[in-house]
């Protein structure tokens, strides 16, 4: 009697199942990351506190009344929240943090996303080939092997800017220029350079090879087919790209302002170093706006790209 046809199905699923490749390396890796986790929590000091539940639930309950806006912390009425948010948009500073903020996020991203899609013929690899996109006729023995060379030197190039930190870029070039804005904007492009030129190479070498092709078949050579056939194929993907890296700027430049240059990271530790938690929480609120205003602008750009392409 044959087997029914779900009993034959779950007997070639376990078939599968023992025909399967096991890998001995991969299992022992994971028991050792296993052992070294549990050892680092029993020795380690991941977890120690002088504090006491009583005085933890205190200071969660004087923090939580810190943040609270000094006026209805006073009143104890919100209608009182709305005249002191003007306030600290207006006078409080809070419309310059946000838009130095906006200014140096997008400069970084702005520098960075132009830099990337210049080197990115160099750093694809169905481009940096002596056989681009598989077809003949790359040039000369010199200039193949100048390819090459270029594409492994592109890609060390990637690999190595975003492998440099953003705080302690913007730390050694305020060492070098000076409290200056424009330290924050190029700590920020160097290490987004690399990142939007490794998923810009990855979405050129995976966009659809035909139309790239035709140029090259036609004599259009590999920079013909990057900017005439490969980049308008890749475009979109790379706009969503580039305003995600867009939006880790918004945040990074928050955060790069602590040293010492105007945005809305100068305006937190200032209001920290008064001990003024409820301004400090306010300009955190701003950049998470800014950061939503961002996506929404990514979105809309994105409808439009797709909608002028259909």
């Amino acid at each position: 009697m044959e087997p029914s046809a779900p009993d034959s199905r779950h007997q070639r699923i376990a078939e599968l199942r023992k025909s399967r490749q096991r890998s001995w390396f991969l299992r022992v890796s994971l028991l050792v990351a296993a052992g070294l986790a549990a050892w680092a929590w029993a020795v380690g000091d991941i977890y120690q506190s002088v504090l006491t539940p009583e005085q933890r639930r205190a200071n969660l309950g004087r923090f939580l009344k810190k943040v609270t806006p000094a006026p209805v912390r006073e009143s104890g009425d919100w209608s009182d929240f709305t005249p002191w948010a003007l306030q600290m948009l207006g006078e409080g500073e809070g419309l310059r943090a946000i838009g130095s903020t906006f200014a140096l996020a997008t400069a970084a991203a702005a520098l960075s996303g132009f830099f990337a899609l210049l080197f990115l013929p160099a750093a694809a690899r169905n481009l940096a080939t002596p056989r681009p996109l598989g077809l003949a006729g790359g040039g000369g023995p010199l200039a193949k092997s100048l390819c090459v060379v270029l594409n492994k030197l592109t890609r060390t190039l990637f690999v190595f800017t975003r492998s440099l930190p953003e705080y302690i870029l913007g730390f050694l070039l305020i060492s070098v220029l000076g409290p200056d804005p424009w330290a924050l904007v190029l700590a920020l492009a160097i290490h987004n350079f690399g990142i939007l030129g490794r998923l810009g190479a990855e979405v050129v070498e995976n966009a659809p090879p035909e139309p790239a092709r035709t140029v090259i078949a036609h004599g259009g050579g590999r920079l013909g087919a990057y900017l005439a056939a490969l980049l308008p194929e890749s475009f979109n993907r790379m706009v969503v790209y580039f305003f995600y890296r867009w939006e880790t700027c918004v945040r990074e430049a928050t955060v790069l302002g602590m040293l010492g240059v105007v945005s809305l990271g100068y305006f937190i530790s200032q209001a920290k170093a008064g001990r003024a938690f409820d301004e400090m929480l306010f300009y955190v609120l701003l950049g998470a706006v800014i950061v939503l205003a961002g996506d929404l602008l990514s979105a809309v750009v994105r409808r439009w790209l797709r909608f002028e392409r259909a």
